[in-house]
């Protein structure tokens, strides 16, 4: 028996039937399961040997993980986002031609505007899940931050959308595997 249904009193399936029918409990379900699929491909990297070691964090404030390549004292940060719902897309001409992310913190502080936006340099890569467009939650694009839209009114801030390319569309500055993007924009060494 799972710790959680001894702790809440119910099986499996009444726990995931229960976040099935509460949005909210869903979407946070789903950023739960990004971060497990994104970890699945971090550790691929580490038996490829592009990365050492990696930690997933689960702190306000902070990077979903942090990644240690050889030659690097700091370590990579990444951080990890789902596309958006649904119908949610760039278009031109009515065909679907780039998904949605949506790079920016879900809550801001009363003494600053602009502390709801990420800062350019608060992490290093960013993972994006097409779980909710593909179907398959082990579907991801990645991309060094440096090539993310800025904010126009905060130019040290990101872009709160930025485009992702359609999985059949990945080129260059996006990569489908974590270990290329690392060696081709950090350097593996």
């Amino acid at each position: 028996m799972h710790p959680l249904e001894v702790e809440y009193g119910l099986t499996c399936e009444r726990l995931l039937d229960s976040l099935a029918k509460r949005f909210r409990a869903r979407v946070t379900l789903e950023g739960a399961v990004a971060e497990e699929q994104m970890a699945e491909h971090l550790r691929k990297a580490k038996q490829k040997g592009v990365i050492e070691r990696f930690e997933e964090h689960d702190l306000d404030g902070h990077a979903d993980f942090s990644i240690w390549i050889r030659g690097r004292n700091e370590p990579l940060l990444a951080e990890c986002k789902n596309v958006r719902n649904h119908e949610e897309a760039y278009r031109k001409g009515g065909e679907v031609i780039a998904y949605k992310v949506e790079t920016q913190k879900t809550r801001t502080s009363n003494s600053d505007a602009s502390s709801r936006y990420y800062d350019t340099t608060q992490f290093d890569i960013l993972g994006v899940c097409l779980g909710k467009k593909t179907k398959d939650w082990r579907n991801f694009v990645f991309v060094a931050t440096h090539r993310l839209a800025r904010h126009k009114a905060y130019p040290g801030k990101l872009a709160v959308m930025q485009p992702v390319p359609l999985p059949y569309l990945v080129e260059v500055p996006w990569y489908d595997d974590i270990g290329d993007l690392i060696e081709a924009e950090f350097g593996k060494k």
